[in-house]
């Protein structure tokens, strides 16, 4: 199952994401609350694309990896907070929990398109 979640639509909106939701905003002591009123957005925004991509809501019947893909010009490492809050908006939609029994790999790419693209796949498929 694949969907597109959307970035802000010019440059410096671009920018802005990047500089509020990148790791390094986290490692600069972004304060708790903040911390949560950007999870909040993350989990609607992953959620509204979930539906908007037609996903059911329905459990996976086994482990998964999810393949989070990048273009907005943050280096792949930089990705990990924001990839943490979509896979937490899964939870309870497509995925049971976000532990090892069923979220057995997460990964981070650069893809070409003007948003982020997830893909749930069985765990060992290539």
């Amino acid at each position: 199952m694949i969907f597109e979640i959307p970035y802000p639509p010019t440059k410096r909106g671009k920018a802005a994401w990047n500089k509020r939701f990148g790791l390094n905003a986290y490692y600069a002591g972004k304060h708790w609350s903040q911390r949560k009123r950007d999870a909040e957005e993350l989990h609607s925004l992953a959620l509204w694309s979930m539906k908007k991509a037609h996903i059911r809501k329905q459990f996976v019947k086994g482990p998964v990896e999810v393949i989070f893909r990048w273009n907005d010009g943050l280096d792949v490492d930089n990705h990990a907070a924001m990839g943490k809050a979509f896979l937490d908006a899964m939870k309870g939609y497509i995925l049971p929990d976000d532990n090892r029994e069923w979220v057995r790999k997460v990964s981070h790419e650069f893809w070409e398109n003007d948003s982020i693209q997830v893909e749930v796949r069985p765990y060992g498929r290539t």
